[in-house]
């Protein structure tokens, strides 16, 4: 299973990057909050400090990830093509 779909880019997410190191992800419904931290730790060697998830209007369900001081959310955007 892929806990973890799409990088998820809105006008808000990108005032996230900057001002709370934060990015979102389209995950899978049944993805646990450990399950989307270790995917993304994995998949982009980066240290997560917190996963909050919330389900759209669309039905799709969303992950609001902050990172560690040490990881730059714009450099992880840059790298994934987001900025």
């Amino acid at each position: 299973m892929m806990i973890i779909k799409s990088p998820y880019v809105t006008e808000k997410v990108t005032g996230m990057i900057d001002s709370g190191n934060s990015l979102e992800f389209l995950v899978a419904m049944t993805a646990t909050k450990p399950e989307i931290k270790k995917a993304l730790e994995e998949l982009y060697e980066i240290e997560v400090l917190s996963v909050r998830t919330m389900i759209t209007s669309r039905g799709e369900k969303k992950a609001i990830v902050k990172l560690a001081k040490e990881n730059s959310a714009n450099e992880l955007a840059t790298r994934l093509g987001l900025l």
